[in-house]
């Protein structure tokens, strides 16, 4: 009976957190060849997440400034919101949420490549160990290997040791808390079916 329930926590936290978005994604009823391939993925994705947000606690990095204060920058060149927001028109009472998984893994996994680039670029020993690796492990732990795109992302960003640095670093790493929390959601929606 309780994993039954949780499945139920699952679903349901998912579909209100994202149908209160108000944003609607294609409908997918075909088979989905990307998926996730790993009995880790739910701990990776966690693990990710404690990780971003332990950066974002770190004081030494945003010195000069309160990063808790700054807005968020997500990376907006995918459509993860819209392709992992469930179709149901009455999320609230349903317990079956209709997405079109192969789009909204894509749309993950280039999000996790575009952030790995960027967070990469910064060159901070803290940042390469803990968000870089976290993103690596969810990368090569849940994604086919042919599914992983090794071209460099686009990363317009200026990188010099400076105070708009690192409050940029601080926005950045607040988008991408934003995103992990979709991750975790849509990973525990995928894996608990």
């Amino acid at each position: 009976m309780l994993p039954r329930v949780s499945n139920y926590l699952a679903v349901s936290i998912l579909c209100l957190a994202l149908c209160r978005c108000g944003v609607a994604g294609p409908v997918g009823a075909r088979e989905s060849p990307l998926s996730l391939t790993g009995t880790t993925c739910n701990a990776l994705a966690r693990s990710l997440l404690w990780n971003v947000s332990a950066v974002l606690a770190m004081d030494h990095l945003f010195s000069g400034f309160d990063c808790t204060r700054q807005n968020a920058e997500v990376h907006l060149r995918t459509q993860t919101m819209a392709t992992c927001t469930p179709q149901n028109a009455d999320c609230a009472h349903s317990t079956v949420l209709n997405i079109d998984e192969n789009e909204c893994l894509k749309n993950i996994l280039e999000d996790l490549h575009y952030y790995r680039e960027t967070f990469q670029a910064y060159s901070n020993p803290e940042l390469t160990k803990t968000v870089v690796g976290s993103i690596d492990d969810l990368m090569q732990d849940c994604f086919s290997v042919s599914a992983m795109d090794n071209s460099p992302a686009e990363v317009s960003m200026d990188h010099q040791k400076s105070f708009q640095e690192r409050l940029q670093l601080c926005k950045v790493l607040k988008g991408f808390n934003i995103r992990t929390i979709t991750i975790n959601r849509v990973f525990n929606y995928i894996l608990a079916k």
